[in-house]
């Protein structure tokens, strides 16, 4: 995610922070040492830490889990709003995403109750009864924090982890599509909720609305895209007329061909093997600095998913969304047969949309 830097890794899972998380802090420590002093205000930035700690608990489990089933996360990332764990794909085996999505909150009613029983252990004298952030125990406050985190992930606002667990039930009967959809709706009531709730109690959680909202109608927009793609094959789709380039040619010689085609990207072959892609990006990048004479491999993208033909054509996208590429090859058992661009994927995806929209015949989902 733009605007993120790392800090490290756990479980070979990299962990990233978005600078506005930093702007939180800053704004955290501001505000209570204006009021109470900088003694205060650093044992608000401390106690807040603590909290996106046991943040960062809750998504590694999300993620743990995700591994287990032998997915993969490209990074978790903590927001001001909370964390974020990019796994490459939601599995579409409705108990697999319960699975995936209850252990973040579970995660926090489990540091809630070793907090709970350390607390009791060690300091006996401590109240734990009374439902507060403003006690003078950090560890009463961080149990209490940590029971209202799991409780709020439960509340069934998609797309939080309650939410997700409703979609994952609703798809054990409906229809997958179905089933979002109607987990966004629900989704979408709450989050009008929070944001009406937000001006009278909290301004949270208008920001808490705001995102669930839009991150509802994306999951839907996404989750519609997926299930256009479901239906055609990538061998439906592949371009197996285009022009490739070589590793050793200068750029000047590519913008001269591009000059002539109707071609964004170019595959860079090598003995008739993909070896990297240039992106127009690059080429552009290069030429503004004047880098006239760098040749083709200095510049290309050597990473890159290949697909095999007879996959479909929302697995191709999810490879070359993960993958942050977009054109990779297509080969069968090695073979080199074509290229497939996410330019190409979405437009299938509008032109079956339209294909199957009320006032349009079709016999055939393929383009």
């Amino acid at each position: 995610m733009r605007w993120s830097f790392p800090v490290g890794r756990l479980f070979n899972i990299p962990i990233r922070v978005h600078y506005t998380f930093l702007l939180l802090l800053a704004f955290i420590w501001y505000a209570e040492s204006t009021i109470l002093g900088p003694e205060a205000g650093f044992h608000s930035v401390v106690f807040w830490a603590l909290i996106f700690l046991c943040v960062l608990f809750h998504e590694l489990a999300h993620s743990l889990v995700a591994k287990s089933y032998g997915l993969t996360i490209a990074s978790i990332i903590l927001l001001p709003i909370g964390g974020v764990s990019q796994i490459t794909e939601i599995p579409r085996d409705p108990a697999k995403e319960v699975g995936i999505t209850i252990a973040g909150p579970a995660s926090n009613f489990v540091i809630a109750g070793i907090l709970l029983l350390f607390g009791k252990s060690f300091y006996p004298s401590l109240q734990f009864s009374e439902i507060s952030l403003q006690s003078p125990s950090t560890l009463v406050n961080l149990f209490w924090a940590n029971v209202m985190l799991g409780l709020f992930n439960v509340i069934p606002a998609y797309p939080m982890d309650g939410g997700r667990i409703l979609r994952g039930i609703l798809a054990m009967k409906k229809e997958y599509l179905e089933a979002t959809r109607l987990a966004a709706d629900v989704g979408k009531l709450f989050a009008i909720a929070f944001i009406v709730a937000g001006f009278f109690y909290n301004w949270w959680l208008i920001l808490i609305g705001i995102f669930v909202f839009s991150g509802a109608s994306s999951e839907v927009e996404s989750a519609t895209l997926s299930s256009r793609l479901e239906k055609i094959s990538v061998s439906d789709l592949m371009i197996t007329d285009f022009k490739t380039i070589s590793p050793d040619e200068p750029i000047t010689a590519v913008v001269e061909k591009s000059l002539h085609i109707f071609q964004n990207d170019f595959p860079v072959v090598s003995d008739g093997k993909f070896v990297g892609i240039l992106t127009r990006s690059a080429l552009i990048e290069s030429l503004h600095h004047r880098l006239h004479e760098t040749k083709v491999s200095e510049i290309s993208v050597k990473s890159f998913p290949t697909v095999s033909s007879e996959e479909t054509a929302a697995e191709a996208l999810t490879r070359l969304r993960t993958a942050r590429v977009s054109i990779a090859p297509v080969e069968d058992e090695g073979v080199f047969k074509g290229i497939i661009t996410v330019e190409k994927l979405l437009e299938a995806s509008d032109v079956f949309s339209d294909a199957v929209s009320p006032g349009h015949e079709t016999t055939d989902s393929k383009k």
